[in-house]
């Protein structure tokens, strides 16, 4: 079995030293001209873009039209589902346990949730993957269980339940430790750990110890009627039929639900929010969420790189390198929307974009990336 490889990254530097870049009004420009374009690509669904630096959002645009009719024109206050960025907020709880002594990232997994015994086919020989492993993306875990999906329809209230049931059809696809595999069930799993470790479901923990102290008021796992007054229209583009558009009705989505998926990409949210998360992520959240070491920390933890060696995933973040440019950060993608978040951690900033369209010919990655650049390229080394 080859070697765990491992993509570096700058570690953090704490808030006391970082200062947030000050970007002038050329930056917007570029930023809403890439954006334009991007969008302009296909013109599907719609596109909200932001640039943090430092504690505060100081830009953001919208593209397109939150409804299907194209009646109402996205906002800052349009609400998307992000997906996979849910898988941060699934981090920083590990990091908020194990800080208050709850847990240590070292645990295996079955200390706090025996169940994932359930799970097939971990190599003879091998040590049950820990809460780190499950984390970093290096637990062994296939990507999602082997059913047909079926495990990813159900109610958002009962996702546990549709995680016990998906247990005994995932398997180990490599040894736990020994190399990145992303894993959507590996996070569940690591959620109902930290859940079982805090004493409280999961989503109430979230609520309570991350979304309201962040001031994360327009987003939430459950579609209530406010957020589904503000929410996109998923459009998916069919890349066999080309001529065809599907559209994501979330709403019917959410009452079908997704599964097991809820704690690792059932997050609705809004560009403004998503701009808080990512702050926080920057040093510049409000205190008592973590400590800024234990924050600091997290980016000491090894990045476990795929083959390429250009992308890798951390404790709760995706790593990205082009050339001598790094960035963290996460993706999104999910039943007609997808999302990227890109941040430097050591100059204070970051990029956010939410777009409620799958597939076409805009892409919300290649976005957050050409932004990232031309915001990087004007700072001082």
């Amino acid at each position: 079995m080859p070697p765990l490889a491992l993509l570096a990254i700058p570690a953090a530097i704490l808030l006391d030293t970082v200062r947030p870049p000050v970007l002038g009004p050329e930056i917007f420009r570029a930023a809403d001209s890439i954006a334009a374009a991007e969008f302009a690509k296909d013109s599907l669904g719609s596109i909200s873009v932001g640039i943090v630096s430092g504690p505060a959002l100081v830009w953001t645009a919208s593209y397109g039209f939150e409804d299907r009719a194209r009646t109402r024109p996205a906002t800052p206050a349009t609400v998307y589902r992000v997906a996979s960025l849910t898988k941060q907020l699934t981090a920083i709880m590990l990091l908020q346990l194990a800080e208050a002594g709850r847990l240590q990232l070292s645990d295996p997994a079955e200390r706090w949730l025996p169940e994932i015994r359930r799970v097939r086919g971990r190599p003879p020989g091998s040590a049950p993957p820990t809460l780190v492993q499950l984390a970093t993306m290096t637990s062994g875990l296939a990507r999602d269980p082997d059913d047909g999906r079926r495990s990813q329809r159900g109610l958002p209230a009962e996702w546990e339940r549709s995680l016990a049931a998906a247990l005994p059809a995932t398997s180990y696809a490599a040894p736990p430790g020994t190399r990145y595999r992303y894993s959507n069930i590996g996070y569940a799993i690591l959620a109902a750990a930290l859940a079982r470790a805090s004493g409280e479901r999961y989503v109430p923990w979230v609520e309570r110890h991350l979304l309201r102290p962040l001031g994360m008021s327009g987003s939430g796992f459950e579609l209530t009627p406010a957020l589904a007054g503000r929410l996109a229209t998923g459009v998916d583009w069919d890349e066999l039929l080309p001529d065809t558009l599907n559209y994501a009705d979330a709403a019917e989505d959410h009452r079908t639900g997704l599964g097991f998926g809820v704690a690792s990409g059932g997050l609705y949210s809004t560009v403004g929010d998503v701009a808080k998360l990512v702050a926080f992520e920057l040093g510049f959240g409000p205190a008592g969420i973590l400590r800024p070491e234990t924050l600091a920390a997290r980016e000491t933890v090894p990045v476990a790189a795929a083959a390429s060696l250009d992308y890798g995933y951390g404790l709760g973040f995706q790593a990205y390198r082009w050339g001598d440019v790094t960035a963290a950060g996460h993706s999104g993608n999910l039943a007609g929307y997808t999302a990227q978040v890109m941040y430097d951690t050591r100059r204070g900033f970051g990029v956010i974009v939410l777009r409620s369209a799958a597939g076409g010919q805009a892409d919300a990655g290649r976005l957050a990336v050409r932004v990232f650049r031309r915001i990087r390229a004007a700072l001082p080394e």
